[in-house]
Parts: C-alpha cells; structure tokens; sequence
C-alpha cells in the first residue's frame, strides 16, 4: 500500500487555481486546498483571468484582484498570481502557462474542475496545455466521472496513478483527486448579494450564501463598496 504525500518545501511546484474570483469563495478556495493536502503542496496561487472587455462581471479587474488579495490574507497558503491579467487579449490559458514557464523554473499544476475537463477539447491549442504543466483534475466526490470519448483517449495517454509525479517530473501528466463537494455558485453568492439594500447592513445576509462562503473581509469588502448591487 502507497503511504499518501507529504507536503513538500521545495519551491519548484507551483499549484494554480484559474478562474474570474467573482467573487472569491470558499468553494473555489476549499476544493484547491482539499487537492493540494492531496498532492502534498502547500500553497496554492489563485489566478483571476482576464475578461473581454464586452463581457458583463459586475464588478471591475481591481475588485477581483482585491478580493483576491484579502482571501489570501487570511490564509497563509494562498497567495495571488496576477500574470494572465498583465498579458496582451485575446487571453487563453495555454498562452498563460507558456508565460509562466517563460518567466520561472517552476513546475506548474494547473488545477481546473471536471467539468471543465469535460470540455476541455473546446480550449485553445488544448493539445499543448500539458508542455508547460501536469493538470490537475478536481473531481467530486459523489460525481460519477464521464468524460467523452476523445478526452477519455486523450487521458488514457496522459494521466498518472502516482501522485508524486508532481514533485518529479516538470510537466506533461494528468492527476486525478478527489475534491469534495461545495454546494455553492458564484452566481448564487451574487444574486444574494444585488438582494441586499443598504437598509439591511447586511443582515439579510446572515445565514445566506453570502456570509457561508464568503471570507468576512471579502465580505465586508463588498459591502464597503456596494458591489453586485443591480
């Protein structure tokens, strides 16, 4: 029987979790630190993508990454990594991690869903993704696992039952974990969030989404400057 992974000191696995952190929950957040106590990494970077500029968030790019900055913060294991934001449009993940890897000697797990995998055929130059990091694939615990046909062949390549491959090789595999489920959405949060009048002082969040899974300072952030309000 393997003995799980011990959290390693080196510097050189560097785990990125991707996404618009719109806002930054404790879904997105608890999930990458489940996986990464899996692969024995410590830390974990939270990286907010950039968006077209005709695409409604709601809120603007220095928010997102302000939030970002309070969730790690409060959390020593997190830390923010703002390089997608600093790159020319249109922005796609692989253009990304080949700046990552341009820029330093560390080895990249690039953490995505499985949903995102699922449709993961549809990125740019997805074939390439794995040259520059190992991805590292949350699935959920209750979640029956089904990719299609062509991701399934291409994981039948590419992934690995040794988790360690992580601390070992610079890139090029596929780790699958096992991450539990967070019952909440982005979208949920902000919908409760637009609800609240500023008669409320954000009680009428109390017992919401919201208050659950957001971090009191990302919270009070928000309330501060009336953000999601429709």
């Amino acid at each position: 029987m393997s003995l799980p992974p011990t959290f390693t000191t080196r510097p050189t696995v560097k785990a990125i979790l991707g996404g618009t952190f719109n806002p930054p929950h404790k879904g997105h957040i608890e999930a990458a630190l489940s996986a990464a106590d899996e692969l024995g990494v410590h830390e974990v970077h939270l990286m907010p993508c950039k968006l077209a500029p005709h695409k409604a968030v709601g809120v603007s790019e220095t928010h997102r990454v302000r939030m970002i900055e309070l969730c790690a913060q409060t959390n020593d294991r997190l830390i923010p990594e703002l390089i997608e934001l600093t790159l020319p449009s249109p922005s796609y993940t692989v253009k990304t991690l080949r700046a990552l890897k341009e820029n330093s000697d560390d080895t990249i797990c690039f953490f995505i869903g499985a949903d995102s995998l699922y449709n993961l055929d549809k990125w740019y130059e997805w074939e390439h993704l794995l040259d520059y990091c190992h991805l590292v694939v949350m699935r959920r615990d209750d979640e029956e696992f089904s990719p299609a046909c062509a991701i399934q062949a291409w994981l039948d390549t590419h992934v690995s039952d040794d988790k360690n491959v992580i601390h070992t090789e610079p890139a090029g595999k596929v780790v699958l974990t096992n991450t539990p489920l967070y019952n909440v959405s982005s979208t949920e949060i902000r919908e409760v969030l637009a609800s609240a009048t500023p008669a409320d002082k954000g009680h009428v969040l109390e017992g919401s989404p919201a208050e659950l899974w957001l971090e009191n300072a990302v919270l009070e952030y928000i309330n501060e400057h009336q953000l999601y309000k429709s």
